[in-house]
């Protein structure tokens, strides 16, 4: 399954959810605000939400900072 994340191209061996679409890049996704092809994921729905082929998602994580 090839996808584009931020921007980036993404190849993966099958479709994922985004959870682990998100573990695999190794991202706490207790930090994470996700869109899924322009559509604003909630976090509950992470590990249901399949991202396909051609798909795109835009992963914006939160940093806490002084």
């Amino acid at each position: 399954m090839k996808c584009i994340i931020n921007g980036d191209n993404f190849t993966f061996d099958k479709a994922l959810s985004i959870q682990e679409v998100i573990q695999e890049l190794d991202l706490d996704e207790t930090r994470m605000i996700v869109e899924h092809n322009e559509q604003l994921i909630q976090r509950e729905q992470f590990s249901k939400h399949k991202v396909t082929d051609e798909d795109r998602l835009e992963l914006l994580e939160f940093v806490g900072g002084g």
